[in-house]
């Protein structure tokens, strides 16, 4: 599976990306939301997507450039059991970032899962203090549905509906 915008690849992340999403989740701004990982937490994500993708027909996904091949970050869909919800979600390499990446990436992962999987509505659990997603959800269309707590930090999540 494999979707294709204007600028971007986007595809199932894979065991050849471990190195850039270490690389990806090494920068200041990643780690502030996400922690810092190790090379076996970066390889446990993969394998769970992979196994989601193979559940599901769906999971994280690589951005590329698709002139240059360069690795952008990650965005995809993926199932929170313990909310029965499917989230749009997306981190950026330093250098993709405020170039509307993350936008055409969403909104590319949003019109497939509405497509593919008959959705009634997609999520977004972004950090109260995380302005640039927050951004990046209202770009979206997304709106603030609750606040919850989402692997022991505080999230606001946004959804948008099917249209």
């Amino acid at each position: 599976m494999e979707i294709e915008t204007d600028r971007l690849l986007l595809r199932p992340v894979r065991a050849g990306d471990v190195d850039d999403i270490l690389a990806m989740h090494a920068d200041p701004v990643t780690r502030r939301v996400f922690g810092e990982w190790t090379r076996d937490q970066a390889e446990d994500w993969v394998e769970r997507s992979v196994r989601e993708w193979e559940e599901r027909g769906h999971g994280k996904m690589a951005i590329v450039d698709r002139e240059s091949g360069a690795f952008l970050g990650r965005s995809g869909l993926r199932f929170w059991p313990q909310f029965d919800e499917v989230e749009v979600g997306w981190v950026l390499m330093p250098a993709a970032r405020g170039r509307g990446v993350a936008t055409e990436a969403g909104r590319a992962c949003l019109e497939w899962g509405f497509c593919d999987f008959a959705l009634p509505y997609v999520t977004a659990m972004i950090a109260p203090d995380n302005d640039a997603s927050t951004a990046v959800a209202r770009r979206l269309g997304m709106t603030p549905l609750r606040e919850d707590v989402l692997l022991g930090e505080p999230v606001v999540v946004h959804a948008v509906r099917r249209d």
